[in-house]
């Protein structure tokens, strides 16, 4: 529970950022105290104890003491009975967590798991900023845990290393030697294996990090040992309490060893890690900062993929032991050595602000490019580019410009840029599908957006797609910033994702142009957002644009305007928004957007005789 107390103290510290004047408090299990001591940020701790959780009625205390407090705002990062309850009682606003079924009407934001890390933060981390979405903080987030330890906790450290006579000429690594539970400790044997081979190669001391009720394994690690490894073992040394052992890895140049609490500490301190993950444990998970250089993590996944073929958590955790065997030490002591080297020569400082970067998508099965076509998008075109930067690549087709696109798209170097002459919006996709490098393809126009929650749906797909060859993806549209919930928008969908070997988009569709698909297809579960309306004028220019190509292929097919089209159709068109799809229950802007869809129909007619005046 340490590491998920300190990774959840993100919160704590971005909600202070954000509200200095707001009041933060942090309920969290008795013995992880220590662990946010004096952190600056948090205004005070409620500490959840065994007497909660095993007498009902102080449990019930309990609840009503915070229910007390009238708190504004709830984050649970722990969505468990005893949260639920507690969140249940409480009378907050607002209430937020992670989706899960079966409690969502306790809360007022239920968000998405993240299945797919977007950085090298790791997912642990990316899943507990995503709590902080529906605040929609106006400030830099700040994703790195903290902790702060004091000039006489450091010296007490000093003094105690001194009193046990650690050579202060020799750099300290300390060895996570025994993980949280059987099935998450690497082998002793293994482990006293790699300390021989760092005491053989390095000019190092060793602390072991354990507690007391631990003696026994320790001792086995440390007897398994090599005599000559053992002189630079100082098997004692391991602090009276946590705070002890924080200020004893202040200490130390790095970490080695069992993923668990002590390597987040060793994280939250700026120390370098080299992390053995558990066969069981997923670690895209855990391996937070990993860069390969400061923070450096193996798994027998890594090395022995056959192994976990067609295994689910469930019998990886019960075989865990097993597994455990094949991962010897010899599948990764080339890069535990690249990694000391590096991080025990001198001028090495560790900045974690410095490291954090956007996974690179070199792992991804399939590469995705995203296909813009545009026409004088300059007030969508900067942030619809950061929008889609999580993709491969980035292709925009502009049919000339004159509002300053051209020149703000090419300040973007991650930006391939293509000119094509507007004949029709069928005529430039299919243009548009031509210059994606990849095959996976991604349209999305200027006035759409992609949430977070969607684009980690679309990276999933992508590696797991099996036989799908095109993806539907329900839209929302905004008209202005109010999501219209009828109004015949409620089923509105699109196929954007597909892989362009298998699709081609209908030449004679002009307009609302529509995909051949040659395949199996299936619909994303998150929705695409759609800000189409900005103003009234630009709405009625864009219809009007629709409405002569719509024009243009009823005039390729011969159909005369009459009585019917102008008087009738568009009346119908009205009701069938307004009435029938539910209009009137978006009040006055479903009657404005059933007008303007009324107005389009009418318009394509006027449109249509004035091309058979023309001929």
């Amino acid at each position: 529970m340490i590491g998920d107390v300190l990774v959840s103290s993100i919160l704590c510290n971005n909600l202070k950022k954000a509200y200095p004047n707001g009041e933060i408090h942090y309920m969290v299990y008795e013995f992880t105290l220590p662990v946010l001591q004096d952190n600056p940020n948090i205004d005070r701790i409620i500490l959840f104890t065994d007497k909660h959780r095993k007498n009902k009625w102080t449990f019930f205390k309990f609840m009503m003491s915070v229910r007390k407090e009238k708190y504004d705002l709830i984050i649970d990062a722990y969505s468990k009975l005893e949260s639920w309850m507690t969140i249940w009682f409480s009378g907050a606003s607002q209430k937020i967590s992670y989706q899960k079924k079966g409690r969502s009407f306790l809360y007022t934001h239920n968000i998405k798991f993240i299945n797919s890390p977007r950085t090298n933060l790791g997912l642990t981390i990316e899943r507990r900023l995503s709590l902080l979405r529906p605040l929609q903080l106006n400030i830099e987030i700040d994703p790195i845990p903290k902790l702060f330890v004091s000039e006489n906790e450091n010296n007490l450290a000093k003094k105690l290393l001194k009193k046990h006579g650690v050579d202060d000429c020799e750099k300290i690594i300390m060895i996570s030697i025994i993980g949280s539970s059987n099935n998450k400790t690497y082998p002793l044997k293994y482990m006293a294996e790699l300390i021989d081979f760092m005491a053989d190669n390095f000019e190092v001391n060793f602390l072991f990090n354990y507690i007391p009720n631990q003696i026994d394994e320790a001792t086995k690690v440390y007897n398994y040992c090599k005599a000559s490894t053992r002189k630079h073992v100082y098997f004692d040394i391991i602090g009276k309490n946590l705070r002890a052992y924080i200020a004893l890895m202040n200490q130390c140049e790095l970490i080695i060893g069992n993923d668990g609490g002590a390597i987040n500490i060793a994280k939250s301190l700026n120390k370098p890690s080299f992390i053995i993950f558990s066969p069981w444990i997923e670690k895209r998970i855990w391996a937070t900062f990993e860069d390969g250089k400061f923070h450096k993590s193996v798994h027998l996944k890594d090395y022995k993929q056959e192994l976990f073929d067609h295994k689910s958590e469930k019998d990886l955790k019960r075989t865990s032991l097993e597994l455990y065997q094949y991962f010897t030490p010899n599948y990764f002591l080339d890069e535990l050595k690249i990694f000391l080297k590096y991080n025990l020569s001198e001028n090495k400082g560790l900045i974690l602000e410095d490291i954090i970067c956007v996974n690179e998508s070199k792992n991804r099965i399939n590469k995705l490019s995203v296909l813009i076509i545009t026409l004088n998008e300059i007030d969508n075109i900067d942030s619809l580019i950061e929008n889609v930067s999580f993709v491969d690549e980035i292709v925009i087709v502009d049919s000339f410009s004159t509002d300053g696109t051209i020149e703000a798209v090419k300040k973007h170097n991650n930006v391939r840029f293509v000119e094509h002459e507007f004949v029709n919006f069928s005529d430039q996709r299919n243009f548009a599908l031509k210059q994606a490098s990849n095959d996976w393809v991604l349209f999305i126009d200027g006035d759409e957006r992609i949430s977070d929650d969607l684009q980690d749906e679309i990276i999933t797909r992508l590696d797991t797609h099996k036989n799908i060859v095109a993806y539907g993806i329900y839209r929302n549209f905004y008209f202005k910033n109010s999501l219209l919930k009828f109004s015949g928008y409620q089923t509105d969908k699109v196929f954007r994702l597909f892989n362009k070997n298998y699709v081609a988009y209908h030449k004679e569709k002009l307009v609302h142009e529509t995909l051949n698909i040659d395949g199996v297809t299936k619909m994303l579960n998150n929705k695409l957002d759609h800000y189409s309306y900005v103003s009234n004028e630009i709405y009625k220019e864009k219809l009007v644009k629709y409405a002569k190509l719509r024009a243009e292929e009823l005039y390729l097919k011969k159909i005369k305007p009459n009585f019917y089209h102008f008087y009738i159709k568009p009346r119908y068109r009205f009701l069938y928004h307004f009435v029938i799809r539910r209009g009137f229950l978006d009040g006055k802007n479903g009657y404005k957007i059933s007008r303007l869809n009324a107005f389009e129909v009418k318009q394509r007619y006027v449109e249509l005789k004035k091309l058979y005046l023309k001929a």
